[in-house]
């Protein structure tokens, strides 16, 4: 049986449109908005994605607030 900590991570599909266009809002810093199922809205920048998670910078100094993607029912642009 395997255990939570070896657990594969999904791979992303960078041919696909949407995981493009997230990797170039990381790239430039762009601000963004996140709409988060049971949660509201949260803004910031994007730092990093994989398969199952975003990771978002919502102020200076503080930590990163993981995303869970399933949760993430929208994410605009603000710049």
């Amino acid at each position: 049986m395997q255990s939570f900590f070896e657990k594969h991570s999904i791979a992303l599909d960078t041919s696909q449109p949407s995981i493009r266009h997230l990797q170039d809002l990381i790239r430039h810093r762009t601000p963004v908005a996140i709409q988060v199922v049971g949660i509201g809205e949260l803004e910031g920048t994007l730092h990093w994605q994989d398969g199952s998670y975003l990771a978002l910078s919502q102020a200076e100094g503080r930590p990163l607030t993981l995303i869970n993607r399933s949760a993430a029912s929208t994410i605009r642009a603000l710049g």
